[in-house]
């Protein structure tokens, strides 16, 4: 897994490279200016007339250094300075300097965009914490309205390097040259999308001796699943794969069921049982004979199916019932094992303050942003917004799981996983998978890993990325327009054997 640093920690990088391992902020300036300009080279070696616009920080720093080496190649780079000069740092003074010693030449404020193959942002970079502006607005405007490919460096001005978030506008890039570590505003939405394509360069900064305020966000990465996943023993039977009990589906929401548990048998587990609505029994039996059947019963003694399974699954379809409650309220109750809840059970957990108490420490929670929006109620003075919830989800997930004490996975775009050491991130998946069902199949891919005897953290790692690599393979054969949640679970079977 690699690094996705917010600003704090990739200064804290900078801080330890120049005050511990004693590399002079000027020489890191010089190598960041060193891979934009070889970038250049490299993708635009038509580009003849650059225009770079740099701010008063060390981005802008950054800027005139990639100026000056780009005119010593043979360009006519030219800088267009915003903001004022009274602010810029240390830094930025002396490469400006040299940029003018060498013959570069600094445009005026009224300065055409017109005419230049190429445009490199360097207003802002990572540190940008206040609501874009101004002049400043302005000419990000005038960049986005003209028809010039643009190259941010380090980052899209205008773009949170912590959450994603637009403050205010922000530059349209077509590529990103980042240092050293990608940034996790880089990852979120909307800034992925402002950030085109991303090119991470090594110009020396460390990560050695940084004594970290906060854990790193880790993006997971598809070679994580070698480590992941439970191993099969080649004398493996049913009964020593796993033993899955699904709680779902109430009348008329039988699709939900045949989903988490066609999910969870193609994820390796030996037995599923589905407990669901006697009105289900039919249809589940036909489209899933390899599963068992258990009708729900009336007075929500389920004490016999929780004896018989490793692990639970519950909420997919479950119905917002007065059984389906007492249902809820025998597994988190009676239930001690691993336990993955989904959709209406996170629903009646939330209308119901007391179940809270039994929730279990080691549960894995998967809601979207609506059931994250209702769950905040319980532990928020002031519950968050959908649009909240999906705006900002790490912060979302880790106050969950600090409030709650569960390992959380928030679904969006960027799926979240956070527990109470770390966070991670998903950057696999398509919006192909936007549609009804999906979160089903992963309630029961995770469901399995854990009737494996998987860890609760790795199953929900391992349960994210198989689901969003299934959902990549089904793009890639199908068109992310033309998937449903079905071909997620059929092209499991290639996630596990790529071969295939």
């Amino acid at each position: 897994m690699k690094y996705l640093l917010n600003a704090q920690q990739m200064k804290a990088c900078d801080e330890a490279t120049i005050e511990k391992f004693k590399v002079p902020s000027l020489v890191l300036m010089e190598r960041a200016a060193l891979a934009v300009r070889d970038v250049v080279l490299e993708r635009y070696p038509e580009a003849r007339r650059i225009l770079v616009l740099c701010g008063s920080g060390n981005n802008g720093g950054d800027g005139y250094a990639a100026a000056r080496l780009l005119n010593l190649a043979g360009r006519t780079a030219e800088v267009l300075f915003v903001g004022k000069h009274d602010s810029r740092t240390q830094q930025t003074v002396l490469q400006a300097e040299i940029f003018l010693r060498y013959g570069g030449r600094e445009l005026p404020d009224d300065a055409s965009f017109k005419g230049y193959d190429l445009i490199l942002d360097a207003l802002f970079g990572i540190g940008l914490k206040r609501e874009v502006i101004g002049r400043f607005a302005d000419v990000i405007g005038a960049v986005n309205r003209v028809d010039t490919p643009v190259i941010a460096i380090d980052i899209p001005s205008g773009v949170s390097a912590d959450t994603g978030q637009i403050m205010g506008c922000a530059v349209r890039a077509d590529l990103t040259v980042t240092m050293q570590y990608a940034k996790l505003g880089q990852m979120l939405y909307p800034g992925a999308a402002l950030c085109g394509e991303l090119l991470v360069r090594d110009v020396g900064i460390t990560d050695e001796r940084v004594e970290w305020e906060n854990e790193p966000v880790y993006a997971l990465d598809q070679d994580d699943l070698k480590d992941l996943l439970p191993a099969r023993r080649p004398d493996a039977n049913k009964g020593t794969c796993g033993r899955l009990l699904l709680i779902a589906g109430a009348k008329d929401m039988a699709g939900a069921a045949c989903l988490a548990a066609g999910a969870a048998l193609r994820s390796g587990c030996g037995l599923v049982k589905i407990l669901s609505d006697e009105a289900n029994r039919v249809i589940l039996q036909t489209a899933l004979p390899e599963a068992l059947f258990a009708a729900w019963p009336a007075d929500g003694n389920i004490a016999a199916h929780l004896e018989w399974a490793d692990a639970v699954a519950i909420g997919p379809g479950l119905g917002m019932s007065d059984l389906s409650r007492s249902i809820l309220a025998a597994v988190l109750s009676g239930w001690a094992g691993p336990l993955v809840i989904d959709a209406d059970a996170l629903n009646l957990i939330a209308k119901d303050r007391s179940l809270i108490k039994e929730l279990p420490l080691s549960a894995v929670i998967t809601p979207h942003p609506g059931e994250m929006s209702r769950l905040s109620a319980l532990f928020e003075e002031e519950a968050w917004s959908v649009q909240e919830a999906a705006a900002f989800p790490v912060q979302a997930a880790v106050r969950c799981s600090e409030a709650l004490g569960c390992i959380t996975v928030l679904k969006g775009a960027r799926t979240v996983i956070a527990d109470s050491l770390q966070i991670w991130l998903n950057l696999y998946g398509n919006d192909g998978m936007a549609c009804g069902g999906s979160g089903d199949v992963l309630t029961g891919i995770i469901g399995s890993l854990l009737a494996q005897g998987t860890d609760a953290a790795d199953a929900a790692k391992a349960g994210v990325l198989l689901h969003a690599l299934a959902g990549d393979k089904a793009a890639s054969l199908l068109g992310r327009r033309g998937m449903k949640a079905g071909d997620l679970i059929g092209n499991l079977p290639s996630v596990y054997c790529p071969e295939l």
